[in-house]
């Protein structure tokens, strides 16, 4: 319980009138001044204490999505019912987790008896993770206004943040959406092999002759073609790389989030096209796998057991990571690997790997660059760069491009892309690959 503005207030106002009989009485009308203004406010803030509510009477509960995104402002609501027989102005403040970031803040609400009120407030998580908001902390002004009671509602309630699955929109790849998906991966071929027959359709200009449904043609009088799609119940795997260099930070969160983010991106998109989905993570071992499989219940799993993974110190191995990969791993599968190669040493370890034992599968690499150098490089960035910094700019760009050249000439596809295109980036290659029919 605190006292308020109103009664210190109503203090000075009684100094006041103690001091003013004073001056008109006398030291003894100054003394009987200051007994009865003291009694009458101790009878007013004796009154205030008792007809005020008590805690037990403000029943606070929180709604919260359990599962929030990563980066992504989630509104909290904050409902208050009020089991009193008197009104009551009441402050909010919820307890947040650490890696939470506060959006806005909650307004003070006066609350009808035997009625309830919602406060809201918006917060955005910085980091992965289960969270307990640990409590929910009210207080609200007397009856009179001259005290102020105020209470703790502990809330042992966890919540989990997810790997952010609405970057969708944020890419504006609104042409990757549900009803275009199958339009983006419907295309014609010659024959099935790694296709599935789709629809025949009217002749068109362009179309190749080959495609010609001639038994089809001569029932209706008018030139038809075969259309595929991909074939269906493909295996992709994604290998997540989880070492130090994918601690670094850019735009205010780790390389590895936005690797992370990524993949369950990726993984929504094969589960809607009706293949199967795997995950690895590794650095210098391999933390978590996950056997390739399709259907929601699969991305549940992935969710469950990936979502409040954490980075290393370590470094990479992967000859390790694809040894364990190709042994748990017998049927051929498109294996896409999420990682930063910072030089040409580096890349030639990762071709080495991929040879001795992904060779039965198709290996996509996406490597994860900085654009920044980039920008240092072609003169862009509004940072000042003096002679060195340009200097190793420029080696960062040269060495990036002979990187990418060493897996093509390995014959490896590979991407080379910044940290927030890189769902983007996946989800393109994955559809690229799907197209071509190459898997």
């Amino acid at each position: 319980m605190g006292l308020t503005k109103r009664l210190a207030l109503l203090l000075v106002i009684c100094a006041g009138i103690i001091l003013a009989a004073g001056l008109a009485g006398g030291k003894l009308f100054a003394v009987l001044a200051g007994v009865l203004v003291n009694v009458i406010v101790l009878v007013l803030v004796v009154y205030d204490i008792i007809a005020t509510p008590g805690p037990k009477t403000v029943v606070p509960d929180r709604e919260l999505e359990e599962k929030m995104s990563l980066g992504h402002t989630h509104t909290a609501k904050i409902i208050v019912r009020n089991t009193s027989d008197v009104p009551l102005k009441i402050e909010v403040r919820d307890d947040v987790p650490y890696y939470f970031t506060r959006v806005t803040e909650t307004k003070p609400l006066e609350i009808a008896p035997h009625t309830e009120g919602t406060f809201t407030y918006e917060i955005r998580p910085v980091k992965r993770g289960e969270y307990a908001f640990p409590c929910i902390n009210i207080r609200y002004p007397g009856v009179l206004g001259l005290i102020r009671r105020s209470a703790k509602y502990p809330d042992g309630r966890k919540y989990r943040v997810y790997p952010n699955m609405r970057d969708l929109t944020d890419y504006s790849i609104s042409a990757l959406s549900a009803s275009l998906f199958s339009l983006g991966l419907k295309r014609i071929r010659a024959n099935s092999d790694g296709g599935e027959f789709s629809s025949l359709r009217e002749y068109v200009p362009g179309d190749n002759y080959r495609y010609i449904n001639w038994a089809a043609t001569a029932r209706s009088g008018d030139l038809k073609v075969n259309t595929y799609v991909p074939e269906r119940n493909q295996y992709i795997y994604v290998l997540l790389d989880s070492s130090r260099v994918m601690s670094t930070v850019f735009n205010d969160m780790l390389i590895l989030d936005y690797g992370i983010n990524a993949a369950f991106l990726l993984a929504d998109y094969c589960i809607r096209g009706g293949d199967n989905i795997g995950m690895e993570l590794f650095s210098a071992e391999v933390s978590h796998f996950i056997k390739a499989d399709k259907g929601p219940e699969q991305f549940e799993l992935l969710a469950d057991k990936l979502y409040a993974v954490e980075g290393n110190e370590n470094s990479a191995d992967y000859d390790n990571a694809m040894a364990v990969f190709s042994s748990a791993v017998k049927r051929r599968s498109l294996v896409f690997v999420f990682t930063q190669l910072f030089n040409e040493e580096e890349a030639v370890r990762f071709v080495k790997a991929v040879r001795t034992r992904l060779a039965r599968h198709l290996v996509c690499a996406i490597t994860i660059g900085d654009p920044r150098p980039e920008e240092i490089a072609a003169g862009k960035s509004e940072e000042k760069a003096d002679a060195f910094m340009r200097s190793a700019a420029l080696k960062y760009v040269k060495d990036r491009k002979k990187i990418s050249g060493i897996l093509t000439s390995a014959g490896i596809l590979n991407y080379d892309t910044r940290p927030d295109q890189l769902s983007l980036t996946a989800v393109s290659a994955y559809l690229n690959i799907k197209k071509q029919g190459i898997l």
